[in-house]
């Protein structure tokens, strides 16, 4: 290594002594650009324990509305049925409790078979894929839109025959529009809930 001479001194200087490969510098963290390509890295589904793992209360929670609105619409579609005392009191007469039981039995048998998808989905412990779940949410808006509307057309017509008359009959009209509706509510809130569970597995 050639020794350089000092203008000052006439004395040769020496070199700088190399740099210890065992020491490290510290660079000072950059801070974070939320508007670039870098920075922080957002943490993997895993290092949260997992979306569905998170989601497991709310599957139980939907999984206990959805068998709620299958037998309430259930015990509305029995009430209904019932209303078979001849003349004016026969549910066949009118086309809005034809369609309030042709709806209660679709929601029955929809929510039904959805609980118990959902309750062995749990038991095999599997996620559900984000299309499944997709479907889920819309079928639970659809057929609660169809209770409301049933509940909604046959709910007047009971009005005009309970201010004539009280009997069997309206009353158990009246109290599968009541069911019907109570229905609808557990669907509104499944789907709710079912949206949240969407948004959260895309947030992912």
């Amino acid at each position: 290594m050639a020794m350089v001479a000092s203008p000052n001194t006439g004395k040769l200087a020496l070199p700088p002594p190399p740099l210890n490969p065992t020491t490290t510098t510290h660079k000072a963290a950059a801070p974070y650009n939320p508007y670039s390509g870098g920075g922080r890295r957002r943490a993997s589904p895993s290092q949260h324990g997992g979306v569905d793992g998170d989601m497991q209360g709310v599957d139980g929670i939907v999984l206990v509305l959805r068998a709620a609105a299958a037998a309430l619409a259930f015990v509305a579609v029995a009430l209904v049925a019932s209303c078979r005392h001849g003349d004016w009191m026969e549910f066949t007469r009118y086309q809005e409790y034809r369609y309030l039981l042709a709806v209660s039995v679709v929601a029955s048998v929809y929510s039904a078979l959805q609980a118990m998808r959902g309750f062995l989905r749990m038991r095999a412990a599997g996620n559900g894929a984000c299309a499944a779940t997709f479907l889920d949410f819309a079928g639970d808006q659809a057929v609660g839109y169809l209770l409301i509307t049933a509940s909604s057309a046959a709910l007047p017509i009971t009005i005009r025959m309970r201010s004539a008359v009280v009997n069997t009959f309206t009353d158990a009209i009246t109290a599968s529009i009541s069911l019907a509706f109570v229905s609808f509510a557990a669907l509104s809130f499944s789907a709710m809930l079912t949206g949240f569970r969407l948004s959260a597995a895309y947030s992912y």
